[in-house]
């Protein structure tokens, strides 16, 4: 079976393993037990849980990862990907809230499971806290990462999935001649949909490296793999262009998505680069996950400010907000079909009706089809350079007995720069120490969404619920 007549209701394991099989990494694991996918599907097929149960896989960029998941989605069961620094508190209560059976980490110490065994290179155990949730099989939950809460995700068909990624993969001419990088984490919904399963989707090949990331071995990366497509964020776009800004063949290709990308930088990337291909893409882990493609290279300069048209099959729309600008909405077949895990502490992304979102975005779209977006909705903010969900600070120092309230501020004059700052106000009988509130917050929080600066604001009798 070709990816050409792959069908989309399900993965075909011989198609998976052959996918595996040509990815490359640039930094490979130093663990060399790698079993056959089938006998980790096994594994997984074999847990004592109902099909569609979810499994947390936190493991480093890398094919193990990939493995694991393809492993758990072949098994039957509902994957979720979470950062490999996510710490041990934050990975128990993600799983409490989802109702996950399984976890899958490098090196398992005390998230509260049982029948720990090594498989593949990590760890594998089981938990027993609390009833397995199940979505029956061809299911997979992305983490809504920086626009909801510590434990939100999004329940998609991994069909939709993979309608997806073959969609954007057009949109950016994607093919079985490309050598595709992917320098970005898988556990995010871009790098996962957009390029994993885009590369599985077309045939590519793959190389993984990062993160961390850095210009030098970026350029060194594309120029001795070979690589033909790339994919970035803005703020890593920014540091290419900073650095000089020409990129080297046999690179054709350069999309950009996870946030709107300055007209600035493509113009500068554009001159500097007449033969690259620009893609400029938008999307919401909610959508699944993308929307709207602009390839810059053949627009004019005034577009360049566009995340481009829908995809087939992606309608874009409008309708007032309360701020007085109009909020886009997505009609889609790849919507996402329900939240899972706790509540959202926001709107965006919220369910019109089904195949019908609401992005939180505010934007129009002109009369030629083109999509723009304006500004976004609050609740999250961007610190250098990555998507941060503020309710989320908000909510892990409010869980600190003693804390009444918690605000926060964005502190620094663009994305790349700015910093989170941190008010707490606490109840005077019983304050925690600044020291007592960051290692509260280093359990609970990733690096990025670690405030820089923790005040502790005594409060008086008559403020508590001001």
């Amino acid at each position: 079976m070709t990816p050409q007549n792959m069908t989309e209701q399900h993965l075909d394991p011989t198609l998976v393993a052959d996918f595996l099989a040509r990815i490359e990494e640039v930094s490979p694991a130093q663990d060399t037990d790698s079993p056959e996918l089938s006998a980790l599907v096994d594994r997984f097929a074999a847990l004592p849980a109902p099909p569609g149960a979810v499994v947390v896989i936190a493991l480093p960029n890398g094919i193990r990862a990939l493995r694991f998941f393809f492993a758990v989605s072949l098994a039957g069961h509902t994957p979720v990907l979470l950062s490999p620094s996510t710490p041990v508190t934050r990975v128990r209560e993600v799983a409490r809230e989802l109702g996950a059976c399984a976890l899958v980490r490098a090196a398992i110490r005390a998230e509260g499971v049982h029948g720990v065994t090594r498989i593949g290179g990590a760890d594998l155990g089981v938990f027993t806290d609390w009833p397995h949730q199940q979505h029956g099989p061809g299911h997979v939950i992305l983490m809504s990462s920086g626009t909801s809460g510590m434990a939100t995700g999004c329940l998609h068909r991994l069909d939709a999935l993979l309608r997806n990624a073959r969609r954007h993969s057009g949109s950016i001419g994607q093919g079985q001649g490309d050598t595709a990088l992917v320098s970005l984490p898988v556990y995010y919904s871009f790098a996962l949909v957009a390029q994993v399963l885009g590369g599985l989707v077309s045939g590519s090949r793959l190389v993984m490296a990062g993160p961390p990331f850095s210009v030098a071995n970026y350029l060194e990366t594309v120029t001795g793999r070979g690589v033909t497509l790339s994919s970035l964020t803005p703020s890593l776009v920014k540091s290419v262009v900073t650095a000089g800004g020409e990129l080297p063949p046999p690179l054709r290709a350069l999309s950009v998505g996870g946030q709107a990308l300055d007209p600035s930088y493509v113009s500068r990337l554009l001159k500097l680069n007449p033969e690259l291909g620009l893609y400029v893409t938008y999307g919401l882990t909610e959508a699944g996950p993308r929307v709207s493609t602009l390839a810059a290279h053949r627009e004019p300069p005034h577009r360049h400010g566009s995340v481009g048209l829908p995809l087939a099959g992606v309608e874009v729309l409008t309708r007032p907000a309360d701020t007085g600008e109009r909020e886009l909405l997505v009609r889609s077949d790849t919507v996402y079909r329900r939240r899972v895990g706790e509540p959202a502490p926001s709107k965006r992304g919220d369910l019109i009706e089904p195949g019908l979102l609401a992005t939180g975005d505010m934007g129009h779209v002109d009369d030629d089809g083109y999509v723009y977006i304006h500004g976004r909705s609050s609740d999250f903010a961007m610190v250098r350079g990555e998507k941060v969900s503020t309710a989320t600070v908000r909510r892990a120092a409010e869980s600190l007995p003693g804390v009444v309230r918690a605000a926060t501020r964005i502190a620094g004059v663009d994305d790349d720069s700015a910093v989170l700052e941190l008010d707490v106000f606490v109840d005077d009988a019983v304050p925690p120490s600044e020291a007592e509130m960051r290692r509260h917050l280093r359990s609970l929080l990733t690096r990025n969404e670690l405030p820089l600066t923790v005040r502790i604001q005594p409060l008086r009798a008559g403020e508590h619920h001001k």
